[in-house]
This record gives C-alpha cells, sequence and structure tokens, in this order.
C-alpha cells in the first residue's frame, strides 16, 4: 500500500464496517460515496491536473473488491477524444441477493493519490445500465476524511462533493454535498438537489440533517428525457470556492448550470480526493422506495478524461 488508503463510506443506515485487506472501511447513510483516508497525505496538488486515461498512471489507485470486478485504464474507446478510455466494471452476480456485498465497503474504484482544493472539475464519462428491480449507483466525486472534526462541532469531518446516478432510476442526477459525518450515520451534515431529466422536476432535501425530499420546481431547461442513456458519453462537473459550488452538464453543446450551493459553512473548505465509482445499495433510492437486488449482468461506467483548473 501506499501512503495513503481508500476509505469506504456509504449511507444506508445499516451499521456495518468492514476491513479489507488494508483498506480501511468506515459506514454512513444512503446517499453518499467512497473516500480516502489520510495516512501520511502528501501535501494537497498544486496547479492545474488532467487526465486522458490512455494509460497507468501513478497518479491514481484502484479497488476491485467483488469477484471479477475490474479497473481498466487504457481501453480502446471509439468515442473517447484521444481513442482511449477508463473502464470501471462492476460484476453482476444473478446468485448473489440484494442484500449481499452491499455499500461503498465493495465498490469498484479509481482514485486520485493526491488532493485537489478550490477550481474547477471537468469529466467526460458514461453510466452503465441494469434490469429493472436492480441496482448499482455510480459517482463522479470529491472526497476527504482523515478522522477529526476541524470545525468543532462535535461531528468527524466527512467532506464530499459527489454527482451520482442510480441505475434502477437513469434518468436522475444526485448532486450531494457533505460537510459532517459520524462513524454511525447518525449526525450528519448535507445537502442535496435531484435532477429528473424524464420531467424536468427538481427535488431537494429540506435541512442539512435530513434524508428526506421535498419538490423544488421543474425547470423546463432540464427536460431532457434521452439524457444519462446507458453508455453515451457525457461532460459534466462542478466549480468549487470557498463560499459556494455550482454543478453543471453539457447539454446539446452548451454548459447547463443544474443547481448552485451558497454559503462557506455548507461547503467543504479542504482539499479533496478525486474519485470515480460504482457499488450495490440494498435499496433503491429517492424516488422510488423497497429492497433492491444485486446486478445480474456487469454495469459499466467509462471515463473519457478528466480536467482540474484552479480558481
Amino acid at each position: 500500500m501506499s501512503a495513503w488508503s481508500l476509505r469506504s463510506s456509504w449511507r444506508g443506515g445499516r451499521g456495518q464496517c468492514l476491513l479489507l485487506a488494508g483498506l480501511l472501511a468506515a459506514c454512513g447513510y444512503q446517499d453518499g460515496i467512497v473516500g480516502a483516508q489520510a495516512l501520511g497525505e502528501p501535501a494537497p496538488h498544486s496547479g492545474g491536473f488532467s487526465e486522458e486515461f490512455a494509460q497507468r498512471s501513478d497518479a491514481w489507485e484502484t479497488q476491485a473488491v467483488v469477484p471479477d470486478a475490474s479497473v481498466e485504464v487504457g481501453q480502446a474507446g471509439p468515442t473517447a477524444r484521444d481513442g482511449y478510455w477508463a473502464e470501471l466494471r462492476f460484476p453482476g452476480h444473478a446468485e448473489y441477493s440484494g442484500r449481499e456485498r452491499v455499500g461503498a465497503d465493495f465498490a469498484t474504484q479509481l482514485a486520485t493519490r493526491e488532493r485537489f482544493h478550490f477550481g474547477t472539475y471537468r469529466t467526460r464519462l458514461s453510466f452503465g445500465g441494469c434490469a429493472p428491480g436492480q441496482e448499482t449507483v455510480m459517482a463522479f466525486l470529491g472526497y476527504f476524511n482523515d478522522g477529526t472534526d476541524a470545525d468543532g462541532d462535535g461531528i468527524v469531518d466527512d467532506l464530499e462533493i459527489d454527482l451520482q446516478v442510480a441505475c434502477g432510476a437513469p434518468s436522475y442526477l444526485y448532486l450531494t454535498v457533505f460537510t459532517d459525518d459520524d462513524a454511525q450515520g447518525t449526525r450528519f451534515r448535507k445537502l442535496t438537489h435531484v435532477v429528473d431529466f424524464a420531467s424536468g422536476d427538481t427535488f431537494e432535501t429540506p435541512s442539512a440533517n435530513s434524508d428526506d425530499y421535498a419538490p423544488a420546481g421543474n425547470e423546463a431547461q432540464l427536460l431532457a428525457p434521452e439524457l444519462l442513456e446507458p453508455d453515451a458519453l457525457y461532460e459534466l462537473g462542478f466549480e468549487w470556492h470557498r463560499d459556494s459550488i455550482r454543478f453543471f452538464l453539457v447539454m446539446n453543446g452548451a454548459e447547463q448550470s443544474l443547481w448552485q450551493l451558497n454559503g462557506s459553512a455548507r461547503v467543504p473548505q479542504l482539499p479533496l480526493h478525486i474519485m470515480y465509482n460504482l457499488w450495490h445499495p440494498d435499496t433503491h433510492w429517492y424516488p422510488a422506495d423497497g429492497a433492491a437486488d444485486f446486478p445480474a449482468n456487469d454495469v459499466a461506467m467509462r471515463v473519457d478524461w478528466l480536467s482540474y483548473e484552479p480558481e
């Protein structure tokens, strides 16, 4: 292992933690993701950063836990910008029940060794699909958690900026910002904004300590039922400043803002690792409900490129 190891965090309220081959894992609520635990962290990256995923690089670490999971960099990508992409494959296992290999402890993941601070993060990627009743979460995110409480609010700092798609609800994009979460997931601070591109409807959590959702209106410019179709590449990302985060997605060749969160107290202040991952939750995400089956067939996320420009 290198100077830092992967740390898993999932939001499901199941209270199940796991130590895997030196990977430190932890638990939390349903719409969080996998992160990285600092162990002798290097200094945050300075300057810009870009990756075409044409070949393996020491800038990245990988995790593939479920049998037959894989992370392959430098695969031939016929629609990739330079002809190559990274492919993260979460394996299908029809023999698994929905309650097996649950949570981001079992994620297929690609994560930067270094951390990055305020600036603009852009990526071009595709999400995978699954059959009705099955579920896999796919995410592009920034994450950091070193187990401390730097802001002194009595909750461990859990810093996340997430863009997530669940294959059971493929028209929904979940945008989440975490600033705090205890190991049990009983005390947390997060806000989530959800966009349904099939209708243009949006939804939000009403407060920073709630997992409930309320309608937030309809945005006609976000009505795009064909968006986020499996295996189609899309450019999306977030613009992160000390007092705001703006999420965006390129639609019809133009950048479209999806949600802006304002206020420094609601925004992560420390540098984050950049991550891509896939994992299985045992329940469907809002607005669906009920138990979710493990995918019977492989679910793949392909990443064409990444760029980071500091502010």
